[in-house]
């Protein structure tokens, strides 16, 4: 299981892909999840791996993307008294199933390493690969007739302004720093990927021209509004090597923020009503006992509550659900 996993994690990285690791850190018998037990899970829910079964997957699976969507690593503990002691980092559940086991989690987000594309062969171009490269992002360096010596610390210099051997531009920076060199069409090129973050070193007025280039060679007018230029945190920057912390500074606080820190709202669709039609809200329905996730391919228990099949987990949440079925469903206008 463990080379298999390895194995994903490359497919995942490689293909730009978000998702989080799950491993069992601490446990008490009964569980089926034993200490050292790891999961890979997906940001539509799909779980690769072994963790435990019944309410530990599901609740895993819900917290795991939430880890994804906020970025932050999270230790879940579930055990049959549950807790209240909750934190942004630390979550706490009530172990449903009958085993009445307990098992605490630490549950990682992953994500593709970020890549800064660097275009042109200026002073402000050389700064920044370089200090890029030493905050460890992936660093491309691409320039015609570009001496490779002046890039030292890239992962890849090519030799042309060409962005055909970019596999994945999902968590790409291109910087566009020519400086006189071809700008326009440096920036056209740029624009025609779709890279979210494209940033322009130059003047707002130079900025100005090469915009009316582009909306002339038939670009997009938004695709066009979405050009960073000038580019960077306003620091008051007059050095290269100040422009270069800049622009790098804009592209970390980018990068950590692009999906957005939201940890007061849940990221798995409720049940009825939910118009969501993700894979995720296809495939799993929300337990209104624990209130975590049951694949609806291979639940505990199914019952049927006024006309609507109702999912469990496990033993305990359909015992409770039974005794008093209006206390968990409500309904809406």
């Amino acid at each position: 299981m463990f080379s298999e996993l390895v194995t994903r994690i490359k497919e995942y990285q490689d293909k730009g892909l978000n998702f989080a690791i799950a491993q069992v850190v601490d446990r008490e018998a009964p569980s089926s999840g034993k200490i050292g037990d790891k999961a890979l899970i997906l940001e539509n829910g799909e779980l690769i791996g072994w963790i435990g079964g019944g309410c530990v997957r599901g609740i895993v699976i819900k917290e795991a993307i939430e880890v994804i969507k906020t970025k932050r690593y999270r230790r879940v503990r579930i055990s049959p008294n549950g807790g209240t002691s909750t934190s942004i980092n630390f979550k706490q559940y009530v172990m449903s199933c009958q085993s009445e086991g307990t098992v605490e989690l630490l549950i990682e987000p992953v994500f593709p390493q970020a890549e800064v594309i660097v275009v042109g062969k200026s002073n402000i171009a050389r700064k920044l690969v370089a200090l890029a490269a030493t905050a460890d992002f992936k660093v491309t360096a691409m320039a015609n007739d570009v001496d490779h010596a002046i890039f030292p610390l890239a992962f890849e210099v090519l030799e042309t302004i060409d962005f055909g051997s970019i596999k994945n531009f999902k968590n790409s920076y291109i910087i566009v720093t020519t400086q006189g060199e071809n700008d326009d069409q440096a920036v056209l090129n740029a624009l025609k990927t779709p890279a979210e973050y494209v940033g322009f070193v130059a003047s707002k007025k130079k900025a100005e021209r090469v915009k009316e280039y582009l909306i002339s060679e038939g670009l997009e007018k938004e695709r066009v509004s979405q050009l960073k230029s000038p580019v960077g945190l306003n620091l008051n920057a007059k050095l290269a090597s100040e422009v270069a912390i800049s622009i790098l500074a804009d592209i970390v606080n980018d990068f950590r923020n692009r999906a957005g820190i939201e940890t007061s709202k849940e990221s798995v669709p409720q049940n009825k009503d939910a118009k969501s039609t993700d894979a995720f809200a296809e495939e799993y329905y929300i337990n209104p006992v624990c209130n975590v996730p049951v694949s609806k391919k291979n639940p505990k228990h199914i019952v049927q509550y006024q006309g609507e099949n109702v999912y469990f987990c496990c033993d305990g949440c359909k015992v409770s659900f039974e005794k008093n079925p209006a206390q968990y469903m409500t309904t809406t206008d």
